[in-house]
């Protein structure tokens, strides 16, 4: 029997997630431990890319879109697990596994009979509870549906993964899952080719270079940005700003947009170390791999005073936390990093510190590889003949 490691990895592909996908991808390419990993929209058949399509439909209603009345997030979540599966069965079918991995939980709503048979890890930002509570407080009960075939998902797999303390406390209280088989291992950045920069050598005389990286432009408090810099800061500074495509428009000359940017690719790098400072005041988000990237890169940082967030942004010491949607504060935050670009360079240079400790893709997915290896054993050790 091949006692080695070999892992089916089934991955949604959206801005942040490919990103950490990507990643692994790259770790794994040099380890001894075997993985392929697909998109879950990956080899799409006609019946489950109808099927898909199908559950995807919006209700034509903006009020009802809004409070999630039309289950939408269950029925798209449903229509992504349907893909999952279909693309599971046919990998299975053509190669051997001992351990099956999620990136993320809702990718695993129909595989629990699988499951069972098969040891698997579990790979989160957030749970539905948390990301109803985030999107609607008035109708939660919407994510009901979501809620308990999450429940089923964690109660059959081996082992669970958060982002964060916060996703792992959910996690445990919410969905009472006992709290050793859920280990925060946070997404990472690969330090190796994100190298920090120095901007001792610039000028005071040059313009301050703000970046935005963030595809959902509004809900990642990209209006408030843009708004507080045309305000306030257009004849100081000049705006980067990376989202979707049609996301925003602007025709002032000291706005950058750029659409597509793949990360680790040139013009991606090349943003990072003309930049001066990161600022996302988002709205909600599970992580936020942004914040550690522009930290990698030696940037001070300006987020939101979100749970999650102060897990990633030391406020006063890495950059500034701010409250959602204050304007007012946002714009004292940012005015006080251009007066004191000494501050933004002290800021940057503890922030690289930070993810040299915390968020190295190298330590954090090690820590994946152990898990997977350990499982694999055990999967090994069971099915061997006696």
């Amino acid at each position: 029997m091949d006692y080695t490691t070999k892992v089916l990895a089934i991955a949604e592909s959206s801005m942040g997630h490919k990103t950490h996908i990507m990643t692994m991808q790259k770790y794994f390419d040099s380890s001894s431990c075997y993985i392929d990993i697909y998109w879950n929209d990956q080899e799409r058949e006609i019946f489950a890319r109808v099927i898909n399509r199908i559950l995807n439909l919006r209700f034509p209603n903006k009020f009802v879109q809004s409070y999630n009345l039309d289950l939408f997030r269950f029925r798209a979540q449903l229509g992504y697990a349907l893909l999952a599966k279909r693309l599971i069965d046919r990998k299975i079918s053509q190669a051997d596994y001992n351990v099956l991995f999620f990136h993320t939980q809702p990718l695993a709503f129909l595989a629990l009979n699988l499951m069972l048979k098969m040891p698997s890890v579990i790979s989160i930002d957030m749970t539905n509870k948390q990301a109803a509570e985030e999107s609607t407080n008035k109708h939660i009960w919407t994510y009901s549906p979501n809620k308990f075939l999450e429940k089923q998902v964690y109660q059959k797999c081996s082992k669970i993964l958060t982002w964060t303390e916060w996703a792992r406390s959910s996690v445990i209280n919410d969905y009472g899952v006992h709290p050793e088989k859920v280990n925060v291992i946070p997404p990472g950045v690969d330090t190796a080719r994100l190298v920090f920069t120095d901007r001792n050598h610039k000028s005071r005389q040059d313009l301050y270079n703000i970046l935005f990286v963030g595809g959902d432009f509004k809900r990642k408090g990209g209006e408030d940005l843009l708004a507080v810099f045309l305000a306030q800061f257009a004849d100081q500074a000049i705006l980067h700003i990376v989202t979707s495509l049609d996301a925003v428009s602007c025709d002032h000359q000291n706005v950058r947009i750029y659409n597509g940017v793949e990360a680790y690719s040139s013009l991606w790098f090349d943003l990072y170390r003309q930049a001066d400072a990161f600022v996302m005041p988002t709205y909600g988000d599970a992580f936020g791999i942004v914040f550690i990237e522009a930290m990698a890169s030696g940037l001070p940082v300006i987020a939101s005073k979100l749970t999650q967030t102060t897990e990633i942004v030391i406020d006063g010491e890495t950059g500034f936390l701010v409250t959602p949607g204050d304007r007012q504060e946002l714009a004292h935050k940012l005015q006080l990093l251009i007066d004191n670009p000494g501050l933004g360079r002290q800021m940057g240079k503890r922030a690289r510190e930070i993810v040299e400790e915390s968020f190295d893709t190298q330590k954090n997915f090690q820590k994946i590889e152990l898990i997977f290896e350990d499982l694999s054993t055990k999967y090994i050790s069971r099915v061997l003949p006696k």
